[in-house]
């Protein structure tokens, strides 16, 4: 099997520390060590290493916030999580290498709950102590500072941080100040849960994935060709433009006839392709290119006759939704799309949920149209729309999406919420969905 390239990121000693662990794994793991001054370099570090890279593993919560902010990368991201055990050895280091007494002690990281745990697991009696957590990303600096001036206005007498710069500078001011560590324990089940990500991801990539690609109207497109020649002459020209993006995709193609291609690949390349099944590069080049409409469908599956049946159900779902559109079912019978549209939705297309299927009959839809309309709502703010919106999202007319909320107006499941004013003609009507209710509907 193909090794993972695991990219270690934090400060120096915390790499060092970490890619010691994961050495254990070099039967399955390459490990490309990357050490950085500042947590703010991480984006750009993605930026250049990302196409060598298969996972990401950074050494505390704030570079993996970084990396996760950026959106530079699809590819997993984890962070080793400061533990009870990681606080123990931080307390042994204070109470019994130093032997300094804990009268007062700031920590940062920890949320208060965890450290009032370790403090009982001990167990000693919990001196007074205060915390900074967050959730997002924080600077060395702004740690080093919450510190410090704890402990120069004499609340504190010992700082406890995760962050190696803090430490390096606390220490320089003169503050008793000790480093959270990750621990071996935690390094390993992490690095256990990225290898069964990796081989997760690696062996959906090798799907079957089949592409159905056809002309729209096809009947209509023959009656209003000027000749047979011409039609061919349309279907040729299409047709060395599927080549070229098979070539793409590393597939093969068949020419089916009356419009129809057949194209055949793995989902790895096609997931890459389309930059996590959001755009089609291929629509974009056959509508700058040719006057005609295209749809296509892609489906996936672990056999092919599962992938091309559900290939056929996308391109049935991309003609209801228009002309030139694409979408996607995925081996879990769930849809996205349309593809390279402002209306992309990811819905399911088959379920047993009978409370779904009960709000169906209640609203006298159809059980796909319950989870696309569920998937359009969580798209608006505040779960407020109009008629006019929601049927881009539906694929339907004006007419039935104002029928539609009107039905769920009358069931409970929204309220009005005023009108917003669409220049010339009357008002628009906008209503805020009760989104608590329709996804968990009460029992009859």
């Amino acid at each position: 099997m193909k090794k993972i390239n695991l990219a270690i990121v934090g400060p120096s000693d915390s790499v060092a520390l970490i890619s010691e662990t994961v050495s254990e794994r070099s039967d399955v793991v390459d490990i490309l060590p990357v050490v950085y001054q500042d947590a703010s370099e991480v984006p750009d570090i993605i930026t250049k290493m990302d196409n060598r890279i298969d996972a990401w593993l950074f050494s505390g919560k704030v570079p993996y916030m970084y990396a996760k902010n950026s959106q530079r990368t699809i590819k997993p991201l984890y962070y080793l999580p400061h533990t009870g055990s990681s606080l123990y050895r931080a307390l042994l280091q204070i109470l019994h290498i130093e032997n300094l007494k804990i009268n007062r002690i700031s920590f940062d990281t920890f949320y208060r709950k965890e450290i009032e745990e370790s403090f009982g697991d001990i167990p000693i009696p919990v001196p007074p102590f205060y915390v900074k957590d967050y959730d997002n990303i924080i600077s060395a600096n702004e740690i080093t500072q919450y510190h410090y001036h704890l402990w120069q206005k004499g609340e504190t007498n010992i700082a406890v941080t995760c962050f190696l710069s803090s430490y390096q500078e606390l220490k320089k001011l003169g503050v008793p100040t000790f480093r959270i560590w990750p621990t071996r324990d935690s390094i390993r089940t992490t690095l256990a849960i990225a290898i069964s990500k990796v081989e997760a991801i690696r062996s959906k990539g090798s799907q079957i994935a089949i592409h159905h690609i056809a002309i729209d109207n096809y009947e209509t497109f023959i009656s209003e060709s000027s000749s047979s020649y011409g039609v061919k002459r349309i279907e040729l020209q299409l047709y060395e433009i599927l080549i070229h993006y098979t070539e793409m995709l590393r597939g093969s193609i068949l020419m089916q006839g009356d419009g129809h291609y057949i194209i055949y690949s793995t989902r790895g390349i096609i997931e890459s392709l389309t930059k996590e099944f959001t755009i089609m590069p291929l629509l974009e080049e056959i509508t700058y290119k040719m006057n005609i409409n295209v749809s296509g469908g892609i489906g996936f599956g672990p056999t092919a006759y599962a992938a091309d049946e559900n290939a056929r159900i996308a391109l049935g779902l991309a003609r209801q939704a228009g002309s030139s559109k694409w979408m996607v079912v995925l081996d879990d019978k769930s849809a996205i799309g349309p593809l390279s549209s402002n209306t992309h939705l990811q819905y399911a297309i088959r379920s047993d949920d009978l409370a779904m299927q009960n709000l169906a009959d209640k609203l006298n839809i159809r059980m796909t149209t319950v989870f696309k309309m569920i998937a359009a709502f969580k798209q608006f703010d505040n779960a407020i729309v109009n008629a006019d919106d929601l049927a881009l999202y539906l694929s339907i007319t004006p007419r039935s999406a104002r029928r539609l909320l009107s039905n769920l107006l009358n069931n409970g499941l929204a309220v009005n919420s005023g009108e917003e004013g669409a220049g010339k003609g009357r008002p628009r009507k906008l209503y805020r969905i009760l989104l608590d209710k329709i996804v968990a509907p009460p029992k009859e």
